[in-house]
């Protein structure tokens, strides 16, 4: 599989104090030819506008300025028309030029991937990735392939430049055999033009002399794809999912820690989109810039941009996680000079605050102001969408009728549920019409519906899947049950959703009901967030059974958004709140800690408690009760650390011996079983004991 440059990372472990940190960040939403432009007279003759990447790249200068501390002086942009093929070139040649061996260098890209044909390229698909720019539907202007990428990101290893580039865009993609939720993608048709290039370029992550690392959006048989925020702002869906990531994680965490809760993220919201780490292991242990540990505080400061009518507009917003109610404070030495909370998030990088304690003639234009206590997000923990149409009760038991001679026929096989495997054929209901995919492809002609055409679909001996819609008083009857829980919200746009309401057809030719993941394929069944819940059947329309089906899919629905809200829970971000210890997979037999976290039946493993490398245990630390709980991808819950009948007496960390912290305690002894799945484990340090934890941290799964 070829690797692409969607997410760059190059870094070098030690710097030096006069150390500079620069960016470059580029969106483009805008591709569509100015009026006037001739049709055919560029390299492309269809153009698609995007919504989100703008969005992303302020978001991720509000980032990096306010907890990675970038100066604001020294990160360019490029939006939109600026961002042309030449003022991308000329602006990454001299990020190249400004920077000394050394310094760190960012470029950050969301816009249009594709591909460009190569007749003399030594890949096999005679193909080359590549960045599109804005102005490409200009005659004579075409794509940034990789390989000039390659070698512009090859001059800033040879002058020694530490050099992160991320790229949320897409250079090919495929479509899920389920059926087929649109949306925006990032990808755009390949141009008409043959590269003819025979170059070979080294690529910079096989590079021995420097430091590499790569993150892939998707990968290169993979859409990437654009989704609502919790506030309705478009991003892309990866930069959503690492923006929420680097809100949960210390900017101390590896590398490997981040990418680890951006893919958690990214698929917790129901995308099919599959990111890939690429790197040394020494790279993706260290931090997301190569930055040294400690070398930045910890810590969130936002600028005050001005003060008008007693109000202090704030460059912080919802790209830096803020809500209403979070305190932030102008410190004088120790002491505390002004404290304001905020009133409004205007948008994704402003806020508006009033003085809550001290004189606000006190602060000025460009004081930064620490953020000292966060709130909980008023953001719903899962989101689904339930189809909706007119049809019956009897609509649906004649869909169902009719599909008995295709479940009983010998030249298709029936697939009742979509967890089975990707079917080679897929029959489903979408905005007043039955449609298909065949074999990847959608069938762009409406399907008549009866089971000689729908068995012409399929070959012999193919799969064959056919997703029943809900009638209309189910759709009415969920919806209502899931509007009455807050933390469950139900939306009218399906790319929005994590769960889709969706309907099979049970062994026993009675329509059932569960949720499905909003893009769904086979080889994500090892997914930390269930693919396909169990449908449940519905015998007959009486209003104890409708109930009954309403009841299950809500505790399905409730199980669904606890497992999200688990894997997005944001640590605190004072230091004060620290504890100096992880959790580590430990293999029994050997003693090692276990490689990428990936285990054979019938292993033998412990879960241990390691302070943290490089930590000096001081006696200052203070002491938390401890709690360790796994979750799999079915949403049960196990306690593993205390049991339920020792009490909140053992477990408070971290523990002395002789003077001396101990450094690593054995908490829990697993043996590696049947089904198979990702299982995410929760260490919790906490400076009062949970009282009933036996209780909230066992569930018993979907």
């Amino acid at each position: 599989m070829k690797k692409k440059f969607l997410f760059v990372c190059l870094a070098f472990a030690s710097f030096l104090n006069a150390q500079e940190k620069r960016a470059l960040l580029i969106g483009i939403d805008k591709y569509t030819p100015p009026e006037g432009y001739i049709a055919g007279t560029g390299s492309r003759s269809m153009f698609s506008d995007l919504q989100g990447c703008v969005n992303d790249a302020k978001s991720i200068y509000s980032i990096i300025s306010s907890r990675f501390q970038f100066n604001p002086q020294l990160i360019d942009t490029l939006f939109n028309e600026a961002a042309s093929r030449e003022g991308i070139i000329n602006q990454l040649n001299a990020l190249l030029t400004k920077s000394n061996s050394g310094d760190v260098a960012f470029f950050y890209y969301a816009g249009h991937g594709s591909q460009v044909k190569n007749s003399l390229s030594n890949e096999d698909d005679k193909k080359d990735e590549s960045m599109v720019p804005s102005d490409t539907w200009r005659a004579g202007v075409k794509d940034i392939r990789d390989k000039e990428l390659s070698a512009i990101f090859n001059k800033f290893i040879d002058k020694g430049i530490n050099l992160t580039v991320i790229m949320d865009c897409c250079h090919s993609g495929s479509i899920t055999r389920g059926p087929n939720e649109q949306g925006k993608f990032r990808f755009i048709s390949e141009p008409n033009y043959d590269a003819r290039d025979a170059s070979v370029v080294i690529p910079p992550e096989r590079r021995k002399d420097g430091k590499f690392l790569i993150i892939s959006a998707s990968q290169d048989n993979e859409f990437a794809q654009e989704q609502y925020d919790e506030s309705n702002t478009p991003h892309g869906a990866f930069t959503i999912a690492l923006m929420q990531a680097l809100q949960q994680q210390s900017l101390d965490a590896s590398t490997s820690n981040l990418f680890t809760a951006t893919r958690a993220i990214l698929k917790s919201n129901g995308k099919k989109q599959e990111p890939v780490l690429g790197g040394s292991a020494q790279r993706q242990q260290e931090t997301l810039f190569g930055l040294q540990k400690g070398s930045v505080p910890d810590r969130l400061v936002v600028a005050v941009q001005k003060i008008e009518n007693n109000k202090i507009v704030l460059q912080g917003g919802m790209a830096l996680g803020l809500s209403k109610n979070n305190e932030l404070v102008k410190f004088n030495g120790k002491d505390t000079l002004v404290k304001i909370s905020i009133d409004t998030v205007i948008n994704i990088t402003n806020s508006i605050a009033s003085a809550k304690k001290g004189n606000i003639k006190d602060l000025k234009p460009g004081d930064l102001l620490e953020v000292t206590n966060w709130t909980s997000s008023s953001a719903p923990l899962l989101k689904v969408y339930i189809p909706k149409n007119s049809f019956s009760y009897n609509d649906i038991l004649l869909f169902s009728k009719m599909s008995a001679s295709i479940r009983n026929s010998k030249s298709v096989k029936w697939m009742s549920s979509l967890a089975q495997g990707d079917p080679y054929s897929t029959v489903f209901y979408n905005n007043g019409k039955w449609m298909a995919n065949v074999d990847g492809v959608p069938l762009k002609q409406e399907l008549a519906l009866n089971a000689p055409s729908l068995l012409k679909l399929g070959k012999k001996d193919s799969t064959f899947y056919f997703e029943l819609p809900p009638f209309a008083k189910l759709g009415d009857s969920l919806t209502n049950r899931l509007k009455q829980n807050r933390t469950i919200k139900v939306v009218d746009n399906i790319a929005d959703a994590h769960y889709v309401l969706y309907g099979t057809i049970n062994d026993a030719g009675q329509p059932s009901y569960g949720l499905r993941r909003l893009q769904i394929s086979a080889k994500d069944s090892l997914e930390n967030m269930l693919l396909v819940t169990p449908a449940h059947a519905l015998a007959e329309e009486s209003e104890k059974d409708i109930n009954e089906l309403v009841e299950g899919l809500y505790e399905q629905a409730m199980k669904l958004g606890k497992i999200r809200g688990w894997l997005q829970l944001t640590g605190p971000k004072s230091s004060e709140s620290n504890f100096p210890f992880h959790l580590e997979m430990i293999n029994s037999a050997t003693g090692k800690k276990v490689a990428n976290n990936t285990f054979l039946i019938g292993e033998k493993v412990e879960l241990s408690l390691l302070a943290d490398k490089g930590y000096k245990a001081l006696g200052s630390i203070p002491l938390k009760y401890v709690y360790v709980f796994g979750i799999d991808k079915e949403g049960s819950m196990q306690l593993m650390y205390p049991l339920d009948s020792d009490g909140n007496v053992e477990n408070k960390y971290p523990k002395w011996d002789d003077g001396k912290m101990i450094q690593t305690v054995s908490l829990a002894k697993l043996n590696i079983q049947d089904p198979t799945g990702t299982d995410t484990f929760f260490l919790l340090a906490s400076k009062d004991p949970i009282q009933n934890y036996g209780m909230l941290f066992n569930q018993t799964g979907i």
